[in-house]
């Protein structure tokens, strides 16, 4: 069996990025953000989001 592929390649998306160097804006916090981190704040101070669950009806 012969199988043909192509490179896959990104050339069409960028991933976002910020800039380097910068801190979380939380006052007493000093963690150094990801560039790829696009909010203001680290994974601790940041505002908690949850994933939407598509298809599921959860019970109360």
């Amino acid at each position: 069996m012969r199988v043909h592929a192509e490179r896959f390649t990104s050339i069409e998306r960028h991933t976002p990025r910020s800039k380097k160097g910068r801190v979380c804006e939380d006052d007493d916090c000093e963690t150094q953000l990801s560039i790829y981190n696009e909010q203001s704040f680290c994974s601790f101070h940041g505002v908690m989001v949850v994933a939407r669950m598509r298809g599921k009806v959860l019970e109360d």
